[in-house]
């Protein structure tokens, strides 16, 4: 099956600071709405993943009768002086690499720590963010 990549590039409130350690795990839905976990990865010093490969389908031969030219998939972003994150609807397209950018939280109490932030992705297709690999 052909490919696409996921860079997910964390930084703190208003891109100020890269988040270095956060625990990004990429997940998808499947058929039944079941999640399914497919990797974990750690942003590096600038903030962000290695690019991650995930399934997409072909762009070749798309027709508007065709399944949709992409795969949609999430991440949960944790770090244990933020905010958890789950970014949804993530759109991969096949030979393409998608750049999402997430800012991170800090809490502004205990309660706070464990409180999820849901975002649904802007990211809209390869014109967006993402580009060619």
């Amino acid at each position: 099956m052909p490919t696409g990549h996921l860079i997910v590039q964390t930084r703190t409130a208003r891109g100020a600071q890269p988040v270095a350690g956060a625990s990004v795990t990429v997940f998808q839905l499947d058929e039944n709405n079941k999640l399914r976990t497919l990797t974990t990865e750690r942003t590096n010093m600038s903030g962000s993943t290695p690019p991650i490969t995930l399934d997409a389908p072909s762009l070749e031969n798309v027709s508007p009768e065709a399944v949709p030219p992409f795969a949609s998939y999430g991440v949960n972003i944790d770090h244990p002086d933020f905010r958890p994150v789950t970014v949804s609807d993530i759109s991969i397209y096949s030979g393409v690499t998608t750049a999402v950018p997430v800012d991170m939280v800090p809490p502004r109490s205990l309660a706070e720590l464990n409180d999820r932030i849901f975002i649904q992705s802007p990211e809209t297709g390869p014109s967006g963010s993402g580009s060619e690999s």
